[in-house]
């Protein structure tokens, strides 16, 4: 009997669906489950009282890290940079060693570092789609099909939201509309079936009460409002990242580095532990309304630093994830200074915690559509985000373009960082 490009291609795909999927859950437990143990009762503590703890485990942590990613430069390179990279120069081919640096990203998160899954899950979907395309034998049309499948699968796991997933694949990694997306909506499809599957936990962000609609004047003045600001929000925060690339002297090793990055987000994490690792509990609390106006714009600030921090000092981890909470904290501060001066605006605050997550995402990372589906996708608010989604999102995406002509993953460094990142990406291919 022979076998069809079209069978092929429909076995490679539900292979790398359920894969990713697996992927998910087996990075969880690496991370989240790990964090969870390590970090659980941290926010219950004062702050004296956590103090040796919440220093000691990211700086240990971050400092073992830092030796494994100098000793195995390879873990170094990864995440969504290296995806599109090998699509567009590399026919889709995903080496194994790209296995190390979802590892030891997922240290990093469960260590207390301000990174998220998301960005290693990318990395884990696209080597399973490559490593699936390859076994059943596709062309290279195909083979980076596949590339891309893996990547909507692990975005769908990580995120819960098949269609973002989808999405994000054409907006972020080269998808098009054709009959390759097929293929790409049903890894994504699969690899969401199986991850709730084992773990049960869509709609991790469901308000606790049913949120209405928002009224029309708020629609066509304040909605509007909020894009605008959240587009120079975002590009306050590519900056700030961007410079933290090269605050650390260039000479100092590696493991030096990442371990001092370490110390300064454990020394935040002493009194604001919030802003440790993924942050998806504060995302949680801020739609719960368990967080007020004045800690919403101390921690956005704080976050901002601690992701900075941990990227510049040269950790490994996603950035959706933190893009999505310096959102919903971004999107608290303004909901509750709204409606501190115009109550009858934003009756529930907590529906611009959900909506800061959709405009920031959309100005830092250039998702539009991608982080309005996600959005909706993880909240189940789809009538109540879809319409100022669009509009704030819509803003906040048009103006960062103007602002900043590439994402987070892809701006220019300053000519030190640039240097820096160049010899460290050298290295790294020389050892594997």
């Amino acid at each position: 009997m022979r076998i069809t490009s079209a069978s092929r291609l429909i076995a490679a795909t539900v292979s790398a669906g359920v894969l990713a999927g697996l992927g998910a859950v087996g990075f969880h437990y690496i991370a989240d489950y790990l964090d969870d143990v390590l970090f659980a009762w941290v926010d219950a503590q004062k702050a004296v009282s956590r103090l040796p703890f919440v220093l000691i485990v990211p700086t240990a942590g971050l400092f073992l890290i830092g030796w494994l990613l100098q000793k195995f430069p390879a873990g170094r390179i990864g995440g969504v940079p290296e995806v599109v990279e090998t699509l567009q120069h590399h026919e889709g081919r995903v080496p194994m060693v790209r296995l190390l640096n979802v590892i030891l990203s997922g240290l990093v998160l469960a260590v207390g570092g301000s990174v998220g899954p998301e960005g290693p899950m990318v990395q884990l979907g696209a080597l399973v789609g490559s490593q699936c395309g390859q076994f059943f034998r596709l062309g290279r049309r195909q083979l980076e099909t596949l590339v891309r499948a893996g990547v909507a699968a692990g975005v769908s796991s990580a995120f819960r939201s098949p269609a973002g997933g989808v999405l994000l694949t054409l907006e972020i990694f080269g998808a098009r509309f054709n009959r390759d997306l097929t293929a790409i909506a049903i890894a994504a499809g699969i690899g969401y079936l199986v991850r709730t599957s084992i773990l049960g936990d869509a709609y991790p962000f469901r308000p606790a009460v049913q949120l209405d609609p928002l009224p029309t004047s708020t629609l066509l003045v304040v909605v509007p409002l909020m894009g605008v600001l959240a587009a120079g929000a975002g590009h306050f925060f590519i900056g700030m990242f961007n410079r933290f690339k090269t605050i650390l002297p260039a000479a100092w090793p590696l493991w030096l580095r990442v371990t001092m990055g370490g110390a300064v987000v454990g020394a935040i994490g002493i009194w604001y532990p919030q802003v440790m690792s993924a942050g998806y509990s504060t995302i949680r609390k801020g739609v719960t309304g368990e967080i007020g106006l004045e800690l919403f714009v101390v921690l956005l600030v704080l976050k901002m630093v601690a992701t900075s921090v941990t990227f510049g000092s040269g950790a490994v981890g996603g950035l959706f994830a933190p893009t999505l909470v310096i959102g919903a904290l971004f999107g608290g501060a303004f909901g509750y200074g709204v409606q501190a001066v115009l109550p009858g605006a934003i009756p529930q605050p907590a529906l611009f915690v959900l909506l800061g997550m959709v405009v920031m995402f959309g100005s830092i990372v250039k998702g539009y559509w991608s982080g309005l589906l996600m959005i909706a996708d993880l909240s189940g608010c789809y009538h109540q985000l879809l319409l100022p989604g669009v509009i704030a999102g819509g803003i906040s995406y048009l103006i960062s373009w103007e602002l900043h002509e590439k994402s987070i993953f892809g701006m220019t460094l300053d000519p030190a960082g640039a240097a820096l990142e160049a010899a460290e990406r050298n290295v790294a291919a020389a050892h594997f």
